[in-house]
């Protein structure tokens, strides 16, 4: 019933992707005016101007027109490389891969989106397989004393000295970082199907680090960096776990539930199953989904944060979180 609601009553974007990610109807038994609804809403247009004016060698930033913001917003309306809206960007493949193949801090923000969006770069595979080994080769040992006692330094800013330092052997800053991060979980996602069972392995095992209890004590942020210029850094994102017990549903992050259901391992926990419970105190008597609207955020800050969760319904309608929310509780549901 509700897949039948959603295409009653859902905008393109949400009509598209229940078709073909719900329904699994071939891209090619859909008519062309399907996939020109969606080309002709101003919130895609808004942003295929972002991407046709997308410098590659701005990576990471909270604004929309960073790389790891305008590539996944494209992917949620359902556009991706090879689609003939991508080839109107001037620079080529070789282009792309010269800039965000520079820098290793780069790789690890850049290389996620650019396989979630199927960009055919030589290399981008294997460099994302490397990455995987070298967090396996940490999280295999299930160690979760990662902190440096803090008086073994000096000169600490003072906006850091409430954040505990990450041995240097752990994270020491650009490609060297052991720890897990957020990105690398979007990078993994986009890759398990299309990988060895040997790489699937050490994924599950990154995974399960992830989700022991031990890790939910792991400070928000990881902590700070020491780098071998004696200079102290911020870290990046953690992989906390949503809607967790432990943390009594303080943080209800729908977005990052939903890209955790894409590894089996997850979604045959208790934890999993747990968040999926929870969320069903939102169903209506119609059979369909309404969370929270602080669920659904729509606000200026980076996808992989879970800021920018609409899937162009207008906002103004008072169906609109109904309808997203009936859409992402199916995607969950269909993961089981």
């Amino acid at each position: 019933m509700s897949v039948r609601w959603l295409l009653d009553n859902a905008a393109p974007v949400i009509r598209y992707r229940v078709l073909i990610e719900l329904l699994n109807v071939k891209e090619s038994e859909l008519t062309q005016n399907t996939f020109s609804e969606i080309l002709t809403l101003p919130q895609t247009q808004k942003r295929l101007i972002l991407f046709k004016n997308l410098n590659y060698s701005k990576t990471h930033g909270s604004d929309m027109g960073y790389l790891e913001n305008v590539l996944p917003m494209l992917n949620d309306f359902g556009l991706y490389y090879g689609m003939d809206i991508f080839n109107h960007k001037s620079q080529t493949i070789d282009d792309v891969a010269k800039i965000v193949l520079a820098e290793e801090y780069d790789k690890l923000i850049a290389y996620p989106f650019l396989l979630r969006a199927r960009f055919p770069i030589e290399g981008l595979l294997e460099h994302a397989i490397k990455r995987i080994n070298t967090i396996y080769d940490f999280t295999r040992h299930m160690d979760f004393d990662i902190y440096d006692d803090i008086a073994n330094y000096k000169g600490v800013p003072k906006s850091f000295q409430d954040r505990p330092i990450i041995k240097p052997d752990i994270a020491s800053g650009g490609g060297k970082i052991r720890l897990p991060l957020i990105y690398d979980i979007v990078m993994m996602a986009a890759i398990y199907n299309f990988v060895s069972v040997e790489t699937q392995v050490k994924i599950d095992n990154v995974v399960e680090y992830i989700m022991s209890p031990d890790y939910d004590v792991v400070k928000p942020m990881y902590g700070i960096l020491y780098s071998k210029t004696q200079k102290y850094y911020a870290m990046g994102w953690d992989c906390k776990k949503p809607f967790n017990h432990n943390q009594g549903y303080s943080y209800p992050n729908l977005h990052r539930l939903l890209l955790y259901s894409n590894f089996p391992n997850i979604i045959k926990s208790a934890w999993f199953s747990n968040s999926i419970d929870y969320l069903t105190q939102y169903k209506t008597q119609n059979g369909t989904y309404d969370f929270p609207k602080e669920y659904l955020p729509e606000s200026n800050g980076n996808w992989v944060l879970g800021a920018r969760m609409s899937l162009a319904e207008n906002r103004r309608k008072k169906q609109w979180s109904e309808i997203e929310s009936t859409f992402y509780m199916l995607k969950l549901l269909s993961a089981l």
